[in-house]
């Protein structure tokens, strides 16, 4: 019932969700709810479509988004902006929700705000379609990252390279829905946010790689180290002289010279012994099976391990000292480490604010990904946080709210059904409490199952009534007694199966008279 409760909650929540109106300060936004003002397209070179539906498991059916359906395939799906956007001076935030509701093995859930140029085509975007911008999760194997990536351009060569922050901000990988947020400010910073908590902060200044602006000095490529230069800050003492006594022929290892073998030691025991307690088979035949022999066992006077051939043990030569070699000393040829000549950089140039970004045209979700129905949903792209805050807080945060509290109730029902303690009274409140949840989430079979439960039901409560009406009917005619009907209904009861096609055959007989009937009447008439 509880599940019930919050159902009717989550709708009423839905009901003004439905309602949101952004601000001016947002330039695009889709809930999906709307699919007439709907423009997303999916690109030629998309090798698999998408789809607008609700989430699966979700608690309100009417709540749709958009869904990557098949797996190994890569998707190319774009919304044209009315309006690019220049983010000069002003704040961006872009903001979305995935739920990967069969996880993620490997591929991404990231989204591309592509570049404004004259010959963009929504139908032709691909792998190299240039972008502004790339943030979103991303995973496979052990590389799991929150992807923010700048495609900067070199105002010298004209020439886009990426910039990727340093930093991997870890994704979630469950199936609750998930909200990714990035916040792009005009000082320069950014943040990003994982289900409205700043995961991570950083600087365009400091924190991508490669840097947006390149160093002003470079080395002299036409600088070489000199031939007498010294690079060894230490060198081996000349003047040291190996010691007289330095043996370089010992050993590491010796036997122990000390040693004494015990006297309890038994040099002829044999570690192994035939077991005393076996005895040939009675059918054993040497001549078909071999010599018998008795299994092997441990001697029992060997327990000790001190048994067969003693050897002294393995000790540390004290008198070891290795391989002589002269002490090191300061050198006094050193110069230091050598470095080449620093010159001005010709292909240096300065971006004062890497924040600015290419101007936006159109907002996409190009992705390979070996993961199938990944859903997205509540786009919003804004140049005032508070916009974003406000649909997060009507869509997603009661329903994160409601995934959490259910997945919470799973993983406690599941540790019932590991705990063996529980009452017969507790554990069948508990399967009628997961059969509720299980009808919920899975109307179709549960009503099939419930059909086919009910259907032997109902042709008994079928039967009896045909066999009155059919016993009834005898009765009429031939006048027959109480008594007659009575034996006649207890024996229709005894034979359950053949009453059955009985009644069939004499019920289809009735559905032939009655045209016939119908026949003769309109004949009187």
């Amino acid at each position: 019932m509880r599940i019930v409760y919050l159902t009717i909650i989550l709708s009423i929540v839905i009901g003004s969700v439905l309602s949101f109106t952004p601000g001016q300060s947002t330039v695009f936004f889709d809930d999906f709810q709307s699919l007439s003002q709907s423009r997303w397209v999916k690109s030629v070179n998309s090798e698999a479509d998408f789809e607008i539906r609700a989430a699966d498991n979700t608690f309100d059916p009417s709540d749709k988004g958009m869904v990557l359906p098949q797996l190994a395939k890569r998707y190319a799906i774009t919304s044209k902006l009315v309006k690019p956007i220049d983010n000069t001076g002003k704040e961006l935030l872009v903001q979305y929700e995935v739920k990967l509701q069969n996880g993620l093995d490997c591929g991404g859930a990231y989204i591309k705000l592509f570049q404004d140029t004259e010959n963009f085509d929504v139908e032709q975007v691909n792998g190299n379609t240039p972008y502004s911008i790339m943030f979103g999760p991303d995973k496979c194997g052990s590389d799991n990252r929150i992807h923010f990536i700048v495609q900067s351009k070199n105002p010298i060569t004209k020439t886009f390279q990426e910039k990727l922050i340093e930093a991997k901000p870890a994704v979630k990988t469950d199936t609750l829905s998930h909200l990714y947020s990035l916040h792009i400010k005009p000082d320069n910073t950014f943040v990003i946010y994982l289900d409205q908590v700043n995961v991570y902060e950083g600087s365009f200044h400091k924190n991508f790689v490669p840097a947006f602006n390149p160093p002003k000095e470079i080395d002299d490529p036409s600088d070489h180290k000199p031939v007498d230069w010294v690079d060894d800050e230490k060198m081996p003492d000349p003047e040291a002289v190996k010691p007289d006594d330095w043996d370089e022929d010992q050993p590491s290892r010796i036997t122990d010279p000390d040693a004494v073998k015990p006297a309890e030691w038994l040099d002829n025991e044999p570690e192994y012994i035939p077991s005393p307690d076996e005895e040939k088979p009675s059918e054993w035949n040497d001549e078909d099976d071999g010599e018998w022999e008795a299994p092997m066992i441990p001697n029992p006077r060997c327990q000790d391990g001190m048994c067969g051939k003693w050897a002294a043990p393995i000790i540390p030569n004290p008198l070891y000292k290795g391989k002589w070699s002269a002490p090191m000393i300061d050198n006094p040829l050193y110069k230091g480490v050598w470095k080449a000549k620093q010159i001005a950089n010709p292909e240096y140039f300065e971006i004062e604010n890497p924040y600015i970004v290419e101007k936006i045209g159109a907002i996409g979700v190009e992705i390979w990904t070996m993961s199938p129905n990944i859903y997205f949903d509540n786009f919003i792209i804004t140049h005032d946080k508070s916009e974003a805050d406000r649909l997060a807080a009507e869509t997603w945060a009661p329903k994160f709210k409601l995934e959490k509290e259910r997945q919470a109730k799973e993983e406690e029902e599941k540790a019932k059904k590991l705990n063996p303690e529980l009452s017969l009274v507790d554990q069948a409140l508990m399967y009628i409490d997961m059969f509720t949840v299980y009808a919920k989430e899975n109307p179709v079979p549960v009503i099939g199952a419930a059909v086919l439960g009910l259907l032997p039901l109902l042709i008994c409560m079928v039967k009896p009534s045909s066999s009155a009406a059919q016993t009834t009917k005898a009765n009429t005619t031939a006048g027959s007694t109480n008594t007659t009907t009575t034996t006649t209904t207890k024996k229709q009861s005894e034979t359950p199966q053949i009453e059955s096609d009985s009644s069939e055959e004499e019920e289809e007989e009735e559905e032939e008279e009655k045209p016939k009937s119908k026949k003769r009447t309109s004949k009187v008439n």
